[in-house]
């Protein structure tokens, strides 16, 4: 295996030991993770979390459990990391609120507009970006900090040295998977379950169809292998700590949220024993049955150390049907309570209130009870006082010191003893959590960025853009006078060639008098970032308009460029969910985006397109992954080609390897068209409609962009069936879950 360039070793002296990060589906996987030895717990509650089939938390259980973990020195974070509909961003501020006054830590986001609604809403919470963002360079982390982000969990994709290069260029925290599942597609750009079964994982209601078997044909279409080829092994990188640690990660996340208290126990306390190891002394190894006890938590076929050492490869592949070991055996000491030790001091003397002074930590408390009695005829004893006052129940407490200054034959009621201790400890648990509470946020503004988002609000007569992924397209696309704007696909250029390569297409681009735009990659992560960067001026020198942005990563980019936002427009993976979010991406000088492939029609009606480019036609990706297919078949011709899945119901998904960029882009099998639709899409009212060309060949190119004409410049009914066989409407009238 060849390893990427590591930075350089540092020894553990100096080194901030990272923090844990476990998994908590409930409040007793909560409760297992922190005895175990978590530092903080990421939950989902009842609403907008990325597992909506876990069992998650009551709004009372989630107070509760707020409380559990800062009793225990620990914290809790919330996953809001969905993407939000206009009508569930009315509901945020509601939702949101009595977390944020009970202390919550922070809040974990995917949803652009979600982001700056809770930095408008709770100042004082702190934001954490989802993985779900996709975010994979110091361009995005950097812009994302700007805006008010205070850490981010990295796309899982990234290797050693591109964390280490995100540390060393801000101190933004950095959240990293150290174990558990691991996703085929980079995340948050998913729309396989979606579109096969209508079960969004932007909505956190993923199928996994990733796991079913495939077969991987070849560019001829001829069977290669047969198995899993979308199913990664589980990730597990306990050998990898030390090297993890000096890259700069700010919190070890483990990945689960869907699993049992006994797997969030074993795994949490294994990474926290080599963790405090490697800390205090520098000891590096691990134990084989350490390694056991994390293959008998969970796994799926076995683990893999994921991307951090390698950009993909056959071995992080289960290619067998994935089998799982679990919960077969939980360490039980794993699973009892660890209660808070505290000290306690009575004062017992005839004719005065009894006192009873705990304390724990920092914090004591000091309470009065009933007055000490005269014993008529059975004192109390030292030893009988002292178990009476010691008992603590439910509480999280435990009595590990115990003195009692006795003066005198005393007698109190056993009411009055416990009276007395029950107060103590309700008071000491309420003075440790006073610090977490925040003032009441009630009074404020809850409208959003609606009135401010520079949206326009007038409708325009819509024009028409084209895609072209292949140079063969582009001919036929230049055609057609009715077509104002081409994207070029930043896949079709060599390295070597680029800037001579894309110039030549521009210029004959507005040779046809049309806009020529840049389509920017599906991924941007360190090494394309650095090439745009030395690319940057010719780019501009070529006389492209403007660009098509789909990260990030690379609003990042162009925002440190200085580049005009008003010749960008928002791909759909920028998601633009709600009027909100449109209008926070506005605000920052984003006007224009892309119509949402998720919503339904009446969703889309009452969204404000209006500075929105509506997709009519085209072959939609639903993967973009580091993995290769070809690799993972160990046939990598290095060439850009399109191979293909078949599914066992015979579907075939065309796959394109873009080796420039080194990801593999797996298309739908049939093509989206609401081309037939088109006196529907008016009453939409988006500014362009686009036509997305990827894998057709020529002819296809020329009959859909005839359709397109008959349909909404000659008002002639289509039938989209006789031009691109079978297709799909997507979600137009479906939705998602």
């Amino acid at each position: 295996m060849e390893r990427q360039k590591q930075p350089d070793s540092a020894q553990n002296k100096g080194v901030s030991a990272p923090e844990l990060l476990a998994p908590a589906g409930s409040f007793e996987v909560c409760r297992a993770a922190v005895f175990a030895g978590a530092d903080a717990v990421y939950a989902g509650g009842s609403r907008f979390g990325a597992r909506a089939y876990a069992q998650n938390f009551t709004e009372e259980e989630l107070l509760e459990a707020i409380d559990f973990v800062h009793l225990h020195g620990k914290k809790l974070y919330l996953a809001v990391n969905t993407l939000l509909k206009q009508e569930e961003i009315k509901e945020l501020y509601a939702y949101l609120l009595p977390y944020y006054e009970h202390g919550l830590d922070a809040v974990i986001v995917q949803d652009f507009g979600v982001m700056q609604l809770v930095r408008q809403w709770f100042p004082l919470l702190p934001v954490h970006i989802s993985t779900q963002m996709s975010v994979a360079s110091a361009y995005g982390s950097a812009y994302l900090q700007k805006l008010g982000a205070s850490r981010i969990v990295t796309a899982r994709e990234l290797s050693l040295s591109e964390i280490f290069a995100i540390r060393s260029q801000s101190d933004l925290e950095i959240e990293c998977f150290v174990h558990g599942a691991l996703c085929y597609c980079y995340s948050g750009q998913c729309l396989l379950s979606s579109m096969l079964g209508g079960r969004s994982g932007n909505r956190g209601r993923c199928a996994q169809p990733c796991r079913l078997p495939y077969t991987i044909l070849d560019s001829a279409k001829k069977p290669v292998q047969n198995g899993y080829p979308l199913s990664p092994r589980d990730l597990c990188t306990i050998e990898h700590i030390p090297e993890l640690i000096q890259a700069g990660i700010t919190s070890f996340k483990i990945e689960g949220r869907m699993k049992s208290a006994s797997y969030a126990a074993e795994v949490t306390a294994v990474y926290r024993k080599y963790i405090d190891r490697w800390m205090q002394s520098g000891a590096e190894g691990v134990d084989s049955s350490d390694y056991k006890r994390l293959l008998r938590a969970g796994n799926r076929s076995g683990f893999t150390d994921g991307y951090y050492h390698r950009h993909n490869g056959q071995e992080m592949i289960s290619m067998t049907c994935p089998s799982h070991e679990k919960d077969l055996s939980a360490d039980a000491c794993m699973l009892k309570e660890n209660k808070l030790p505290i000290q306690a001091k009575a004062v017992i003397n005839v004719g005065k209130p009894a006192r009873l002074t705990v304390s724990c930590g920092e914090t004591f408390v000091s309470v009065l009870g009933s007055i000490v009695q005269q014993a008529q005829t059975q004192p109390l004893s030292y030893k009988m006082l002292a178990a009476q006052l010691s008992k603590t129940g439910n509480t999280p407490f435990t009595v590990e010191q115990m003195e009692i200054d006795l003066d005198g034959s005393v007698f109190l009621p056993k009411q009055a003893l416990n009276q007395l201790r029950r107060e103590a400890l309700e008071q000491l648990e309420a003075q440790m959590l006073a610090q977490y509470r925040r003032i009441p946020v009630s009074g404020k503004d809850q409208t959003g960025f609606g009135a401010a988002s520079g949206i326009l609000k007038t409708a325009r007569q819509a024009v028409f853009t084209a895609v072209a992924e292949e140079y063969w397209q582009l001919d036929a696309v230049l055609e057609q006078d009715f077509i104002s704007r081409v994207y070029l696909d930043s896949s079709m250029y060599s390295r070597e060639c680029f800037a001579a390569q894309l110039t030549a297409q521009v210029k004959r681009i507005h040779a046809a008098k049309k806009q020529a735009y840049l389509s920017l990659p599906a991924v941007f992560r360190q090494k394309m970032a650095q090439f745009y960067r030395t690319q940057w001026q010719s780019i501009q020198d070529s006389g492209v308009d403007g660009f098509l942005v789909k990260t990030q990563d690379e609003l990042g980019f162009l925002d440190a460029v200085q580049a005009d936002k008003r010749r960008c427009i928002l791909d759909d993976s920028l998601h633009t969910y709600s009027d909100d979010t449109k209008a926070c991406f506005a605000k920052e000088g984003w006007l224009y985006d892309t119509v949402p492939l998720e919503l339904n029609k009446k969703e889309l009606r009452a969204r404000n397109n209006t500075n929105s480019e509506l997709l009519i036609y085209g072959r939609l990706p639903l993967m973009t992954s580091a993995q290769c297919i070809q690799n993972t078949a160990a046939r990598c011709t290095k060439k850009r080609e399109v191979w293909y899945l078949k599914d066992r119901y015979g579907k075939v998904f065309p796959v394109r390897n873009v080796c420039s960029e080194c990801f593999n882009t797996i298309y739908n099998t049939q093509p989206l068209s609401l081309i037939q639709l088109s006196e529907e899409l008016k009453r939409l009212h988006p500014a362009s409609y686009r036509i997305w060309f990827t894998t057709e060949e020529e002819q296809t190119v020329r009959l859909v962009l005839q359709s397109v004409r008959k349909a909404f410049l000659e008002h002639q009914a289509v039938t989209m069936a006789a031009v691109a066989g079978a297709y799909t409407n997507g979600h137009y009238k479906r939705g998602t879950e």
